[in-house]
């Protein structure tokens, strides 16, 4: 998902807040003044932040927040429904920049054990990212 998001397919996944955005700062950004339609200074406020700490998160002169609390303040702040894709994007874009499993899985893998087993056996049988797709639509619809 990520993958078409980012590379101009956002529009007809109905994914246009961030769908140019390549980092979790510029991802921010975008959907602060573009979806939430607040100024800087105010968002830092709501998510407990010094304008001048977002402003440099934003830039991605910072690494993006590691903690789930965090990021789900942001999205939070930003208005983004917890079933909301770009709320699961954010949670991506943060883990990526540091090459870590985003926080919103890492929680879901500390109260599900098969999840591991899931993923292992995914990653054993080598699905391709359309079979992966597959399966998680298969999941939503049946589960």
């Amino acid at each position: 998902m990520l993958y078409k998001m980012y590379n101009g397919y956002g529009k007809e996944n109905g994914m246009s807040g961030a769908r140019t955005a390549k980092t979790f700062g510029a991802a921010i950004k975008k959907l602060r003044v573009e979806h939430a339609r607040v100024g800087l200074r105010a968002f830092a406020d709501l998510v407990n932040m010094k304008p001048s700490n977002l402003s440099i998160m934003e830039r991605d002169r910072v690494a993006p927040p590691a903690n789930k609390k965090t990021i789900d303040l942001i999205c939070d702040a930003l208005g983004l429904a917890t079933d909301d894709p770009r709320r699961s994007e954010l949670f991506d874009l943060a883990a990526k920049a540091k090459s870590r499993i985003p926080a919103d899985v890492a929680e879901l893998v500390k109260g599900q054990p098969g999840i591991p087993v899931l993923v292992r056996t995914v990653g054993n049988k080598q699905l391709s990212e359309e079979k992966i797709s597959e399966l998680a639509d298969y999941i939503k619809k049946f589960y």
